[in-house]
Formats: structure tokens, sequence, C-alpha cells
């Protein structure tokens, strides 16, 4: 049975506010993967996400006087780090008051609020005019949204004529069973498209595919570094949580590790809105 998209989008917003402080502990500024280039890299886990960051910027292609759209903005780390290193304008939206309110602090904190600006809102509904943006981030955010085209559409929508969209999302890359299926959907996740699927919903949306990069060996070591986060969090997070939740949660996160490091991949997408249409 599929999942109301609004009750999905209240289940999304909900788990993001209560469990803030938790993943906040476990990824720090940047709630999503790290990138190392190869197996011989040496980089911790906060570098490797900043270096994430650092090549969806150069995909963006973003600058002074130009202003980006981070669609599922987390507590903002690559809103902040692509204005800072680029120059551009950021703006965040995120279905989390939680996540919205801590990125706004961090903002103020990192003397970025002039450029770089947080809201509530969803994917599949966003508050903005047309043509509003130069370009638009999805970063780890559309597993989280049980209907794509909507928010391929927005997107498509808020991107100026010219724009840039990156997508750096899950993939299926190996098929999951019933057991795998149960511990993904525990979470307010839905099972990713295939790669080769996301190429064909962005086309779908009228954008052109710009590359289509298969970054899967570069974020792997993502899933031991959080499970060793996981670890060394989990005690001093008892105060917060109480240790019966905390297990749960610790160990749902870690199951869900489990399942990604078995069946996932992860794509790396620049796409762009046409000149007309």
């Amino acid at each position: 049975m599929t999942e109301d998209p609004a009750v999905r989008s209240q289940r999304v917003g909900t788990f993001y506010d209560l469990m803030g402080t938790f993943l906040d502990a476990v990824y720090g500024d940047n709630l999503h993967y790290g990138y190392w280039v190869d197996e011989h890299d040496q980089a911790t886990m906060p570098q490797a996400q900043e270096r994430l960051n650092d090549e969806l910027a150069g995909r963006l292609a973003v600058g002074p006087g130009e202003h980006l759209l981070d669609i599922g903005c987390g507590t903002g780390g690559p809103a902040r780090r692509i204005a800072r290193v680029t120059g551009a304008e950021a703006t965040g939206v995120s279905l989390s008051g939680w996540q919205v309110e801590r990125a706004g602090e961090l903002a103020i904190k990192e003397g970025l609020a002039d450029r770089v600006r947080f809201t509530r809102a969803d994917a599949t509904a966003l508050p903005y005019p047309a043509g509003s943006f130069d370009a638009a981030l999805a970063l780890e955010v559309l597993v989280h949204v049980p209907d794509k085209a909507a928010a391929l559409a927005e997107a498509h929508r808020v991107l100026r004529p010219g724009g840039r969209l990156v997508l750096a999302e899950l993939t299926l890359a190996r098929p999951m069973d019933d057991e795998q299926r149960r511990i993904f959907s525990a979470m307010p996740m839905s099972t990713p498209p295939t790669a080769q699927a996301y190429v064909e919903q962005v086309r779908g949306a009228g954008f052109e595919v710009v590359d289509a990069f298969d970054a899967s060996t570069h974020v792997r070591r993502s899933h031991r570094a959080t499970r060793e986060s996981v670890a060394r969090e989990r005690e001093r997070l008892s105060g917060t949580y109480g240790p019966r939740v905390l297990r749960q949660v610790g160990n749902a996160v870690l199951d869900l590790q489990s399942v990604a490091e078995a069946c996932l991949g992860y794509l790396m997408l620049t796409a762009r809105r046409p000149d007309k249409g």
C-alpha cells in the first residue's frame, strides 16, 4: 500500500524534529555521506563530507550574484559551505522545524545570515515563484519523497531557464529482500529507483541531463564511519533520549547502514533546465 504523500511529509518532518540532536551528533553539520577520492584517501568522515559539498559546488557552478536552492537542506551545512566558497546566495528548505531553526542559528554564528536563509517547506510544493533560482541541489532527499516526479517538476518550475539541478541520491543497485525492505521502510524512506530510472525521471521532468556519475565506490566508507559514530555517541546521548529509545534508534540506523551497504548505490547527476520550455 502506497503511503499518502501528505502523511509521509508529516512523518519525515516529525522524525527529524525528534531525532535532530541524535543525527547532529552522529553526522555533524553535514547530514549526508562523505566522498573519498580512492582507497588510499585518509580523509576523516567530516573532511569527506565537506569534500562532497565541494564536488557538488563544482557541479552547480554558482557564483556571486546567483541564488541556490537547497531542497531538503538538513541543518544547512552544504548550503553554508557552497555559499562560503562560491559567493552565491543560498536558500534551504526542510520539512523539519528543528532543522530550519538549527540551520539559521549556524548561519548567524558563521556570519552568513545575510546570504543564507532557511525555511520550512515541502519539496513538492515550494513557496517560490517560477524562475526564482539559478541552481537547485537535492542531496540525499528524494529517498524521503514518494512522489519524485512532483519534486522534480517543482525544481524545474523554480529554476530560471538555463538553471542547473544537481542530485546526489541513493540508488537501487541490487534488489532488496523482504527483510531489507522492512528495515528500509521503518525509516520515513521509499526504496529508491535505479540510477537509470533517476536519469529517465529527470528527463521526464523537462531537464537535459548533462552528466550522470556513479559515485558508489567514493562514498562507500560512509557506512563504516556512521557505525563508528553511532557507537561513540550512544552513551553521551542516553540522557537526552533514554537508553531504551536510543538503543532502538541506534539499532535502526545500524540496520539501515547494512541494507545500504548491501543494496544501494550513489548517483551524482547534473541536469539543466533548457533555455526554452
